[in-house]
């Protein structure tokens, strides 16, 4: 019987790996632009070129990757499944490249990848790439700043409220509206703080708590598409709760500047968007009432 490699499972795959002869270098890639030479080496030393054939599926929502994918030549399609079909997202051509979250947070995708033609791809390995983001900021934050504006994308592609965007204000917004980071463990706010901001959960869990006899209660865990920060008192000046990261949270703010560039995006949006965190205050205040009753 005849012996089966690994590699030629991969051949079967419709991919074709092997020692990368393809330089990854700032004038082919914009995200690499500046680096260091030792920095450029160290990252092809770690890298392997793969000739892939068109619609293979390179990735699926609910992977955990670890490195970081480089688009030679070709085109990627970045799909998601929305209300029971699967739909490009975004499209990624040669000098992009993809695996940032994977990356950058070790959490599982939120969208599918697969080859719209036949492509040429550099995979990174996982500790080159922390190598160079830990000793180059500047590299870092293009890194994080395209993870930011790709996760947003995706959740308004995806969102109830935002579903119905035309794709150029979908990426209008996904470009003007702001992404913040909540370590795990930290507080984004406490009851009887002031409100001036509310908050959707891009990724990530966090714990909303209220006052019960001078003593926290944990009322629910809120993961993606979650919205913080409904709940108020005071006539509205006041947090009516406190949410707290259970994990690392990617958070849409929504503050009074972030309505305005949704408002002039698309205003039947904005009222989606108003009814929406309506029915949630309303939710969450009735789960509050009944812990009294």
């Amino acid at each position: 019987m005849a012996n089966i490699n690994d590699e030629g499972f991969l051949e079967l795959s419709g991919i074709h790996q092997h020692a990368s002869l393809h330089q990854l270098n700032g004038a082919n890639f914009s995200v690499l632009e500046g680096l260091s030479p030792l920095n450029i080496r160290v990252i092809n030393q770690a890298s392997r070129a793969m000739h892939v054939a068109k619609g293979v599926e390179m990735m699926v929502a609910g992977d955990t990757p670890h490195d970081l994918y480089f688009i030679v030549q070709g085109a990627i399609a970045i799909t998601k499944t929305y209300a029971g079909k699967t739909q490009v997202v975004a499209t990624l051509k040669a000098g992009e490249f993809y695996g940032e979250y994977g990356v950058l947070r070790g959490k599982t995708r939120f969208a599918s990848v697969y080859t719209a033609e036949p492509s040429v791809i550099v995979r990174v390995g996982l500790q080159a790439i922390q190598q160079v983001l830990d000793s180059d900021e500047a590299f870092k934050s293009r890194v994080f700043s395209m993870m930011k504006k790709r996760i947003l994308n995706s959740f308004l592609f995806s969102h109830v409220v935002f579903s119905d965007l035309p794709a150029t204000s979908r990426e209008t917004l996904s470009t003007q509206l702001i992404v913040s980071e909540l370590p795990r463990g930290e507080d984004l706010f406490s009851q009887g703080d002031m409100a001036d901001k509310y908050y959707m959960i891009l990724s990530g869990e966090a714990e909303v708590y209220i006052q019960q006899d001078g003593n926290p209660l944990l009322l629910e865990i809120r993961r993606d598409n979650g919205v913080l920060g409904e709940v108020r008192t005071n006539k509205g000046k006041q947090y009516g709760y406190t949410a707290s990261a259970a994990n690392q949270l990617d958070l849409l703010v929504l503050d009074k500047a972030a309505m305005l560039v949704i408002q002039q995006a698309d205003s039947a949006t904005m009222k989606r968007l108003q009814q929406f965190m309506t029915q949630q205050n309303k939710k969450t205040i009735a789960k509050i009432q009944g812990l009294a009753a």
